[in-house]
């Protein structure tokens, strides 16, 4: 059995990678909560393979390790998850951008380990898996039979019968792990991977008191794992609806209790947030500022603004991550890097996600109409060139919040020419012809830089 290390303080991570690491790939892993832990550890125990974060406590976790690994001569494979893009350093050293891209992980543990695909789906394990304790603790019903040995016939828990108490004591006791049939080993990681998705949702829900810094964390987090399961079971992608939901109120508290754009951008860029939620966090605060000059504004609009912010690019996630150095959304159609597929995604982002939330049961009314006209295009296909006048109040406040941010992170991005409110006011109002668009650009003044 192959031995693995994990370096995470993040309690999501932490659940994602131990149950799918352990599952597919039949290995023993080790989780610590710091770079310190883990050069305690290696003292002591030897791996096949490190996998760890790339900023722990703002402290960078990847090089710090592999800084250890050099000076003391170990050819450790060493995985880094969340960095600035996918790539492969040496065959010792592999980049991966996104935190939450388990897949991704899986197969690159995979390729270090020589394990195959088909050697993944076929894997000898016996009649018994275990599986740790610690994802298990966030489970009130067993989800299949669970049992306290491999060689016992007596079930610790039958499926569906309460468990979180058992489990709590087991694990009060020392255990560290359980054990299920070998059969179940998928039924139970999917059950974990769903109460990941109650986990975020409760995080962002308890966040009143905290700081602007953490709450900007939590929903990137919310975010991001969204956008890796965009292509998971049906029911994991109805359950993102709580996750949304949940973020949008949360994002109308980061509005409200951030000084300005300014101090918000420097926040995201800190926390190394990619393009596509960094646009979408600060389009939030620019829209936000807008409705609060509107008489017909209002929470409401800007809770469903918010909803729709967290879902209009989210197709477009996945390029940006793999491509970290694209700029605007409508300059992508003429990029070589990407390929036809791509294309064609970028093409029909916003058709593609208003598509996606339609299908939810709580989705707030029009949603899906403002994401499909968020590049001013009625039917969410391609980007517009000549802007509508009867497109809806709120679709006009999101086009032109979301041209402000493109024309912001542009001056961050070449530093030549400060940003002023002043200067970008005319060249928005050139961009359209009819004068209730003129009237929303000069609402701009409003925002706070």
């Amino acid at each position: 059995m192959s031995k693995i290390l994990v370096i995470s303080n993040n309690e999501f991570i932490n659940l994602l990678y131990v149950m799918n690491l352990e599952v597919y790939l039949n290995s023993k892993v080790i989780l610590v909560p710091s770079v310190a832990r883990a050069l305690e550890i290696f003292k002591t125990e030897k791996f096949d393979i490190i996998v760890t974060l790339s900023m722990i406590n703002k402290e960078d976790a990847g090089a710090a390790v592999l800084n250890y690994l050099k000076s003391h001569g170990k050819k450790i494979p060493l995985i880094i998850t969340g960095t600035a893009q996918d790539e492969v350093i040496n065959e010792s050293l592999y980049h991966l951008a996104g935190k939450f891209g388990i897949q991704a992980l899986l197969k690159t543990c995979a390729k270090i380990l020589g394990i195959t695909a088909k050697q993944m789906a076929e894997l000898n394990i016996g009649a018994f898996y275990p599986i740790s304790i610690e994802p298990l603790l966030g489970l009130s019903k067993a989800p299949c039979h669970i049992y306290q040995h491999a060689t016992a016939k007596k079930f610790l828990v039958r499926q569906d019968d309460p468990m979180d108490n058992i489990i709590s004591e087991l694990a009060k006791e020392g255990a560290t792990q359980v054990f299920v049939s070998s059969g179940d080993r998928l039924v139970i990681t999917n059950k974990i991977s769903l109460t990941l998705i109650d986990k975020i949702t409760a995080s962002l829900k308890n966040l009143e008191a905290a700081p602007v810094e953490k709450k900007v964390q939590a929903l990137s987090d919310g975010y991001e794992f969204a956008a890796a399961n965009l292509f998971s079971s049906d029911e994991i992608k109805q359950q993102m609806q709580e996750i949304a939901s949940a973020s949008a109120r949360v994002m109308g508290d980061v509005a409200r209790e951030s000084n300005n754009v300014k101090s918000l951008f420097a926040i995201m860029m800190s926390n190394q947030d990619g393009y596509v939620f960094t646009h979408s966090m600060i389009t939030s605060y620019v829209a936000y500022h807008m409705i609060k000059n509107v008489t017909w504004g209002g929470e409401g609009q800007v809770e469903k603004i918010n909803f729709v912010l967290f879902f209009h690019d989210i197709f477009l996630a996945p390029i940006y991550l793999k491509y970290p150095g694209l700029g605007s959304e409508i300059s992508l159609l003429e990029n070589d890097l990407l390929n036809e597929k791509e294309k064609d995604i970028v093409l029909n982002h916003a058709k593609l996600a208003a598509e996606m939330v339609v299908s939810y049961k709580r989705c707030p009314m029009g949603a899906d109409v403002l994401i499909k006209q968020h590049h001013g295009m009625k039917k969410g296909k391609g980007f517009v060139q000549f802007y509508m006048e009867d497109l809806s109040p709120l679709s006009k406040i999101l086009i032109i919040a979301e041209m402000f941010v493109e024309e912001l992170m542009k001056s961050s991005a070449d530093k030549t020419v400060p940003f002023s409110t002043k200067n970008v006011i005319p060249k928005l109002i050139s961009e359209f012809k009819s004068p209730s668009y003129t009237k929303m650009v000069q609402s701009l003044i409003n925002v706070p830089l």
